[in-house]
């Protein structure tokens, strides 16, 4: 009879199994993204990696019509640690390796191309018709801020929110990494009359941003609406997000339920929505404490388009070393 050992042994005895594991233990990758790492077909990747997903070394999740797979080496033993070790020095001699970075950054690049390329009548209706929506929930939410100094809009767009943000805040920022969308929004500041907002042109993890709202004590909140389904790593946004806040202040999501309208990739979408776990985890690893994640029903006119959810967490407190 073989040990189960033998056969891990024979299992990572394969150099392509090695490059599999070492690769998505760097990063959850795509069955696509892979094949283009390695050079292979999408259906030999999935064939290769099934014998490790089989014996739970690597998971696969689906997100629309994508697999991807990520390693699951928490309780590594020397055996798999040779293994990744291996792999690695498989990996960058080939150079896959030194590419995961830059093949997770083109996941954003539909999405940039396509909010540089809208016209402002190509702007969703939901979004146009949002404002007065909004702002007849004005007086309902200012009691519930954790404080009134400042906010700052991330992927603000055409500027849905800022009407509503504008009078419960001294100062807004708003944030967005196209200058084509800055651009529209600027017009819509000028339309309703918000003198306390200021446009910024980057995302969330820009460090300039960062520097200036620590100067600034930090923000009260922090606002991410319809933003993380575009971003090449989420968790990563959310992270950069909380650096922006003060202690005590708030990180509000509102993003779509998971869904399998593969035709939103068109639009730029990098992921079909988030299980409302995945952001209660995400959230937790920010140091947040997660304060509500629930479905948000906006209007009837986004039962035409994937159902939304309302995720909020708060900023934890610093610790005290004595």
């Amino acid at each position: 009879m073989v040990s189960p050992r033998a056969d891990l042994f024979r299992l990572l005895g394969d150099e392509d199994r090695l490059r599999l594991l070492a690769l998505c233990a760097e990063e959850e990758l795509t069955v696509g993204e892979l094949a283009s790492l390695l050079g292979e077909s999408q259906p030999q990747i999935t064939k290769k990696s099934q014998p490790l997903r089989e014996v739970g070394l690597l998971s696969a999740r689906r997100d629309g019509t994508r697999t991807l797979l990520r390693a699951q080496v928490t309780d590594r033993d020397v055996i798999v640690d040779a293994a990744l070790e291996e792999g690695r020095v498989l990996c960058s001699k080939d150079g896959s390796l030194a590419k995961v970075a830059s093949i997770v950054a083109a996941r954003e690049e539909l999405s940039r191309r396509f909010f540089d390329g809208l016209e402002p009548s190509a702007e969703p209706e939901v979004a146009r018709t949002a404002d007065t929506e909004l702002l007849a929930w004005l007086p309902m939410i200012a009691p519930l801020l954790p404080g009134r100094a400042l906010a700052i809009d991330v992927g603000t767009g055409e500027g849905t929110l800022l009407p509503l943000l504008s009078p419960l805040y001294e100062r807004v920022i708003a944030v967005d990494r196209s200058p084509a969308r800055l651009a529209r929004c600027a017009a819509r500041i000028t339309s309703f009359g918000l003198p306390n907002v200021r446009l910024r042109e980057g995302d969330v993890e820009d460090p300039g941003l960062a520097e200036e709202i620590g100067q600034r004590g930090g923000a009260d909140l922090v606002v991410m609406a319809r933003v993380l389904h575009h971003a090449a790593r989420p968790q990563d946004a959310i992270t950069a997000a909380t650096r922006l806040l003060r202690a005590g202040g708030q990180l509000i999501l509102v993003d779509y339920l998971p869904h399998d309208d593969e035709a939103m990739r068109e639009q730029g979408d990098v992921w079909l929505g988030f299980e409302p776990m995945k952001l209660r985890t995400w959230l937790d690893a920010a140091s947040l404490d997660s304060v509500a994640v629930h479905p948000l029903q906006l209007s009837q006119l986004a039962v035409q388009r994937p159902a939304l959810q309302l995720a909020t967490g708060k900023k934890k407190p610093a610790r005290a070393f004595h």
